[in-house]
């Protein structure tokens, strides 16, 4: 299954890059002279910041403008079947738990251009239902998320604009322990057509317990793709397809796609939303169906 995901990861980047960078031959001048210039093409990403980590799976490499400040609002909902195992419902005496439930999850999140290149963002996932099937909310509810991005490489001829980001879950929440960290590598490729690649590669060391015998190693790969659905680029549709090993030892292997859109309604409003689907079924990882609709309003100082 692992091996199957890489594939179709590898193919699908490969297919993208090869389709989208065409290049026209430069016109030679009516003269009979003919002055050779030697040039150095290069592209620049736009300043299209998808709402990723919350609306989409995939983050591409563009941070937050410098001097701006997004206050955004995600709303979530997941639907998914199978067992958990879940440290509450041991407290409650219930080793496995039946996961066909209908999951409500609300997330307020801060993302600061904080300087050029780089920024900083910070999020309370909090689930607004009995999530589990178990009384109460679940563990690590209303957990803290800090994370940055920073753009270190711009796109250069065939070299993609490449970013570094991380995301570090703090324990604030409910019945929650340890300290989980994220690591992921984005790289993005922006064409003439205004097609937009990209690729990311995440690892996770995970700390604490909020769900029983979780792998302290998780990893995984996003591949996606975005373009305009207007001539001013206002709207604009997604696409990516996602493999990970995550949760559970012995198991967690999830393949997941999801397809959406995003609007820049005005400068400082923003919105996007996604629709999400389990490729395999083939664990309690992997959710059925899945939605998010965010919406995010823009401070400029």
């Amino acid at each position: 299954m692992m091996k199957q995901g890489l594939f179709v990861l590898l193919v699908m980047g490969c297919a993208v890059n090869a389709f989208a960078q065409n290049k026209q031959p430069a016109k030679q001048p009516d003269s009979k002279e003919v002055t050779t210039v030697k040039t150095t093409t290069t592209t620049v990403a736009s300043d299209v910041d998808l709402l990723g980590g919350e609306t989409f799976n995939v983050i591409d490499a563009t941070p937050l403008k410098t001097g701006t400040i997004d206050l955004r609002l995600a709303g979530r909902y997941k639907e998914a079947t199978g067992t958990v195992t879940h440290k509450q419902s041991t407290s409650l005496g219930r080793k496995n738990t039946d996961a066909d439930d209908n999951q409500w999850i609300m997330t307020p999140e801060i993302v600061w251009g904080a300087k050029e290149n780089f920024e900083l963002h910070l999020a309370v996932p909090t689930w607004v239902d009995n999530s589990w099937n178990i009384p109460g909310q679940p563990d690590g509810n209303y957990d803290t998320y800090i994370g940055s991005l920073w753009n270190f490489y711009q796109q250069e001829d065939w070299w993609p604009s490449m970013a570094i980001g991380t995301r570090t879950r703090l324990p604030t929440g409910e019945h929650s322990n340890g300290i989980d960290t994220e690591l992921r590598l984005s790289m993005t490729n922006e064409y003439e057509s205004g097609l937009r690649s990209h690729l990311n590669f995440f690892g996770k060391v995970v700390n604490g317990d909020n769900i029983e015998n979780s792998r302290n190693i998780q990893y995984g790969a996003v591949a996606g793709l975005d373009g305009p659905l207007c001539a001013d680029g206002a709207v604009r549709w997604v696409f990516d397809y996602m493999y990970q090993i995550s949760d559970v030892d012995g198991g967690g292997r999830s393949n997941s796609a999801e397809a959406g859109w995003q609007w820049q309604m005005a400068d400082a409003h923003k919105l996007g939303m996604s629709v999400q689907a389990g490729l395999d079924h083939s664990d309690e990882t992997t959710p059925d169906v899945g939605a998010v609709l965010t919406y995010s309003y823009t401070i400029t100082y």
